[in-house]
């Protein structure tokens, strides 16, 4: 079971460093960008002025209505958890009177919940101005200021627009036409310039468990680990050395057999001159020499 989590825990420092460092890769370009203060205004832009990936800024004033819906789920090991509704706006961008640039279409994607409300309140707006072109439109609803990014529009957010728009006069073609070339997403600068900096923190908390978790085990096995003076190897094969010049020390033969059991300890001084009876004779027979 310790190798099991010790195995997950492991597959999840990897996973987090490299989603931190794709985070990085992917969110330097923008970052630089909005640091730079690098984007575009909608309303100095003509339906084809739009590159994929541009950063823009700008005021949203008509919103005709919501063609599509994207739902998007997360989930908890598979378990559905929340669920989020996030509309896709067909807007208008009127002609500035300074460029000379003829009106056109655009497709909104809102993520933010003030920003849905906000879009929501305008379509009355708008489509009371339609009703009364030509005419000077007030109304409360005012527009809104939206942090975007240029980016394709799905096939089947089109196609969910063109039968948005079936009751129009125009040919789908005519259409598509009156549509910029790119849809704008909805994006927060203020957290995407920091994107980088996240990326990198995710990237360097798995880096500093496993320098931590180096240094716990490096620290518990010295604390297990006892070190001895190991001297020199003894050699029992050579004579004891008198380096320290002390006089040798010998035993008698009949000083061993005096303290030497039978004749030692508990042995009748009368029988010191006993000798000791032979050992036993051992058949070897059965051994094969």
């Amino acid at each position: 079971m310790r190798n099991f989590f010790s195995s997950r825990i492991a597959v999840f420092k990897i996973v987090a460093f490299f989603i931190g460092i794709f985070m990085m890769i992917f969110s330097m370009g923008d970052a630089i960008k909005i640091w730079k203060k690098d984007f575009g205004k909608i309303y100095d832009k003509g339906r084809t002025d739009y590159a994929e990936d541009e950063l823009i800024t700008g005021k949203i004033e008509y919103v005709v209505g919501t063609v599509a819906t994207l739902e998007s789920s997360q989930t908890v090991y598979g378990i559905p958890v929340k669920k989020e509704l996030t509309p896709y706006y067909l807007c208008i961008i009127r002609n500035d009177e300074k460029t000379d640039a003829e009106d056109y279409c655009v497709l909104v994607h809102a993520t933010n919940k003030d920003t849905i409300k906000a879009m929501d309140s305008l379509t009355i707006h708008t489509q009371f101005a339609l009703a009364h072109q030509g005419e000077k439109v007030t109304s409360n609803s005012k527009p809104v200021a939206l942090e975007l990014k240029a980016r394709p529009v799905p096939e089947e957010v089109m196609d969910y627009t063109m039968e948005y728009m079936k009751g129009s006069d125009m040919s789908e073609s005519d259409i598509k036409k009156t549509f910029a070339d790119y849809m704008l997403e909805e994006r927060d600068f203020s957290t995407d310039k920091f994107m980088p900096l996240f990326g990198f923190i995710v990237a360097l908390i798995p880096v500093l468990m496993f320098i931590v978790s180096r240094k716990r085990a490096k620290a518990y096995k010295a604390s297990r680990t006892h070190y001895v003076n190991q001297g020199p190897p003894v050699d029992y094969n050579t004579p004891p050395s008198n380096a320290g010049g002390e006089p040798m020390r010998r035993y008698s033969a009949q000083a061993y057999e005096t303290h030497s059991y039978p004749r030692g300890y508990g042995a009748d001084s009368n029988n010191t001159q006993e000798t000791i009876g032979e050992m036993d004779s051992i058949d070897t027979s059965n051994l094969k020499l």
